[in-house]
């Protein structure tokens, strides 16, 4: 089971993708695919003993990636 979106690498920095991806390690995978115009399309594979969380673990991994780039952003102005 798994879902792409494309990100803005201006928007959600590689840093906080390093981050998230830690931290949901154990419930999925990512992989990521480098786009034109600095976007890149992220898949987040949920790991199959999830399957039955994968609607949470999806939302909570991008909700999560957001909330790490907001911050970043506030403390780098």
């Amino acid at each position: 089971m798994n879902f792409t979106r494309t990100i803005d690498n201006q928007i959600y920095s590689r840093k906080a993708l390093a981050v998230v991806r830690e931290v949901y390690g154990k419930y999925c995978t990512t992989q990521i695919e480098p786009l034109a115009n600095g976007e890149a399309a992220v898949t987040v594979h949920i790991k199959t003993e999830y399957y039955g969380d994968a609607r949470q673990v999806f939302l909570e991994f991008w909700n999560y990636f957001l909330d790490i780039s907001c911050k970043q952003k506030i403390e780098s102005s």
